[in-house]
């Protein structure tokens, strides 16, 4: 069990490039069949704000005195595939880096798609 309570595999909170490289290498074991089909990619937005009560009661006094300021935040990106599981933060700053790195990962590893057969949707919509 992990600090959570849960169980099972940790997640590991990679940096950004190597977030990039471990991504990369789950699709190549998707491409290969082994632990599962497909690889999840998820992203949101967070704030990454403190957990322990201590720290909690310490933001909730901060945020007070911080209430104009504008709050950069980052985005929390996890990708899974079998029981492997990766994380990275994105900051602000670095998110269109990100974003084009990820995209001609994505990209670059969709070949194993199917076209779609149009011929059936046509035949279904004239009946």
């Amino acid at each position: 069990r992990d600090a959570g309570g849960r169980t099972g595999p940790a997640m590991a909170v990679l940096e950004v490039n190597r977030f990039l490289t471990e991504l990369a290498g789950l699709y190549e074991k998707c491409k290969e069949g082994t632990a599962g089909k497909a690889v999840t990619l998820t992203m949101k937005r967070s704030d990454l704000k403190p957990r322990t009560r201590r720290a909690k009661a310490k933001a909730k006094v901060e945020d007070r005195d911080k209430e104009n300021s504008d709050d950069e935040y980052s985005c929390l990106v996890r990708a899974k595939h079998g029981k492997r599981k990766i994380s990275t933060v994105v900051s602000a700053k670095d998110h269109l880096y990100f974003l084009n790195a990820c995209n001609t990962i994505c990209k670059a590893h969709m070949d194993a798609l199917k076209r779609r057969d149009k011929k059936k949707k046509k035949k279904k919509a004239k009946k």
